[in-house]
């Protein structure tokens, strides 16, 4: 019989991620994610020592003929981290990442898809950070920062910094040494450094041919750190590097037509504006000083639906068809995303609608599509009808019984992989969750309903037990250019398993409803955002049935920043916690990683010239005005949002001494504790949530 959620099933949720298939459509692999159990108790003394659980990675596999038959199977048994799985271009061997034990750099090992033992290929001390195979087979080339050890941190030494982006969020340190792009030839399984970059590449693939290999890579200090990147061809023969496209802001894939004739990538839709979404773009790879052009319009792609059970990679193209003429993309529409096919031209078509039809030639377009530059309303309405989020997604090279592999959840389902076929039909592939599913009461929202001037949409999680008191929790998401909708929420359905209904959507400044719903609160935070989120409160407590529902409040990073924002301008909340927030924007500027050009493009203002802009904008400066009972969650090693903004929110406060205020402070982590923090971390987090509204009733 199923039974309520409890914190600690975060221990026995497993997660699936990197989903890949052979390029002749017969093998797919993915990495799946267990936790293994803690052992000792850490607040036992002279007990056994205390092992905190971990997370465990290993590589799956599952042959794609006879799907209804076969299962997939435990293809590595590392004991910490396998992971990154790339089929070789013959599908003989898997390629993968391996961390042997904690805190061990990852390496690069290849297996017989047969089976055996895997073989090892790289030895630097730094690892490898990423890889792909050539056209051939015979080489692998990789990314590291070879044979890099900061040895002067690891002896307590003084540091001198000259770099502004000097540490990041979830990577620490940013190392002096320079990564370059290796060659490895696996006949004689030795590897030669290429290229003698003055940045780091970050992404890389190889031409077909084989001769060349394409790289993004920052053009110095300022574009590193402002997470900018040159698109560069690299001739492996003469090591020659050509610059195609400059400073593109927002690249996250590079993908080269099988003719080598076209180059696909991601990146901002509008290169001059952060809050842009992503979108599809096209080089004419065979034309040096060719300009790119966008192919997707407005559509937002990739997507970035929240969700907090995902742990690893999440591949999401774009991906050729096998005659170059097509794209397979991933479109994130009012809180849903899904597959669908886009054409050079820019026509755009919900992919199961596409399954079977010819290829549609440049310039023309089909029943159900649209010129580049206009969302496609055809298009994405499937998309947002589909009620769930695809975050990951392969597709063959080859035609052949399936036309792709991709990761889906749904509000009250963790992701699993599946299988869409050239007919329309879809077959599950994983199971990860099945059993941990059935064992517990999980719930599905209602909605989307819409609220404010703007109408916009959230939804509400009822429990299937609700509290004597009726209460609700308004929950709002980070980013704030990400969006709440269909994704699986396991923060969600404790609070709903606790008894409370969740009031959650999206407010102004959230992606996939478009370029100006997302920018209209730039340089004017807390306005209309706020005065979205007080309207889903409103009208999402009059759906619950109560004149006067109490309603609590939390969220995190621009979540956490708004619920420092409205406990300054309201006391219609019970309590709320502040999760990995911001209180104050001029600090802000310089302390976090990402604070100058965040700051700046977001918040319209410099701590040295119009401070008024930034403090106007910071909740810090109506600290006097709280009264809600605030509870601060914050880790120590967060980069992204500081733990200095957490210590100046609790200290004013405190010294104020209008609202009780606790400080919930989280060692060893950094801004993804909610996601990918160590598990019993995870747990200790969600339960002072959740206590912190119990005692606040």
């Amino acid at each position: 019989m199923a039974r309520p959620l409890k914190s600690s099933d975060l221990l026995t949720m497993r997660t699936v991620s990197d989903v890949q298939v052979s390029a002749d459509g017969r093998l797919a692999a993915w990495v799946l994610t267990d936790v293994v159990p803690a052992g000792g108790d850490p607040e036992v003394a002279g007990g056994k020592p205390y092992t905190p659980p971990r997370y465990r990675s290993r590589v799956h596999l599952r042959p794609l003929e006879g799907l209804g038959k076969r299962r997939p199977t435990e293809f590595t048994r590392g004991e910490y981290a396998d992971r990154s799985p790339r089929f070789a271009p013959a599908a003989d061997r898997l390629a993968f990442l391996r961390t042997s034990e904690a805190g061990a750099p990852a390496q690069l090992h290849v297996m017989p898809i047969g089976g055996g033992e895997p073989e090892r290929l790289t030895n630097h001390k730094a690892g490898v950070s990423a890889f792909a195979w050539a056209p051939d087979g015979r080489q692998i080339a990789y990314l590291s920062l070879g044979e890099h050890e900061d040895l002067g941190a690891k002896n307590g030494q003084p540091r001198r910094i000259t770099r502004r982006y000097w540490r990041g969020d979830g990577v620490g340190v940013v190392p002096r040494s320079t990564g370059q792009l290796y060659v490895l030839s696996l006949a004689k399984g030795e590897s030669r450094k290429v290229t003698d970059l003055h940045e780091s590449p970050r992404l890389l693939a190889f031409a077909p041919g084989g001769a060349s290999v394409w790289l993004a890579v920052p053009s110095g200090e300022r574009s590193a750190g402002e997470f900018r990147a040159d698109i560069a061809l690299l001739d492996l023969q003469t090591r020659a590097v050509s610059v195609r496209v400059t400073d593109v802001v927002g690249l996250s894939s590079l993908q080269p037509s099988p003719d080598g004739a076209w180059l696909a990538y991601t990146a901002s839709q509008r290169q001059d504006d952060v809050a842009a979404e992503g979108g599809v773009w096209l080089l004419d790879a065979k034309s040096p000083g060719a300009e790119p052009r966008l192919l997707t319009g407005e559509v937002a792609t990739p997507p970035s639906a929240g969700g907090d059970s995902r742990f690893g990679a999440y591949p999401f193209g774009p991906a050729w068809s096998e005659d170059g003429l097509a794209l397979t993309v991933l479109v994130n529409d009012a809180g849903a995303s899904g597959l669908a096919r886009l054409t050079l031209d820019g026509a755009l078509q919900p992919f199961v609608d596409a399954l079977g039809a010819d290829s549609t030639a440049a310039g023309k377009t089909t029943p159900g599509t649209t010129p580049a530059g206009k969302t496609s309303a055809v298009a994405t309405a499937s998309i947002a009808a589909s009620r769930r989020v695809v975050t990951a997604f392969a597709a063959p090279t080859a035609a052949g019984a399936v036309a792709a592999l991709f990761i889906a959840e749904t509000p009250d389902a963790p992701g699993e992989v599946n299988a869409l076929l050239m007919d329309g039909r879809e077959v599950r592939l994983s199971h990860a969750n099945d059993a941990w599913r059935k064992r517990l009461e999980l719930v599905t929202p209602s909605g989307p309903f819409t609220a404010g001037d703007a109408d916009a949409q959230f939804w509400i999680l009822e429990p299937t037990t609700p509290r004597k008191d009726g209460a609700a929790v308004v929950e709002v998401h980070g980013g704030p250019h990400t969006n709440y909708g269909y994704g699986f929420q396991l923060e969600f359905q404790l609070l709903a398993a606790r008894g409370y209904a969740v009031i959650f959507g999206n407010p102004r400044g959230s992606s996939s409803y478009g370029h100006t719903f997302a920018t209209s609160m730039l340089g004017r935070y807390g306005s209309v955002d706020a005065d979205d989120i007080m309207a889903f409160a409103e009208v999402g407590a009059a759906r619950l049935g109560r004149k006067r529902t109490p309603l609590h409040l939390t969220g995190g990073s621009y979540g956490g920043f708004m619920t420092n924002w409205l406990v300054g301008q309201t006391t219609r909340f019970r309590s709320a916690v502040t999760q990995r927030g911001i209180c104050n924007w001029t600090s802000m500027y310089g302390t976090s990683d990402i604070g100058p050009w965040f700051v700046e493009r977001e918040l319209a203002g410099v701590p040295w010239g119009d401070v008024e802009a930034l403090w106007r904008q910071s909740p810090i400066k109506y600290a006097d005005k709280v009264e809600t009972p605030l509870l601060i969650v914050h880790s120590e090693e967060d980069y992204r949002c500081p733990i200095e903004q957490a210590e100046q929110l609790f200290s004013v406060l405190k010294h104020l001494g209008k609202a009780e205020t606790e400080f919930f402070r989280v060692p060893g982590e950094g801004h993804e504790l909610s996601r990918s923090g160590r598990p019993d971390r995870r747990i200790a987090r969600l339960e002072a949530i959740v206590g912190w509204f119990e005692a606040h009733p």
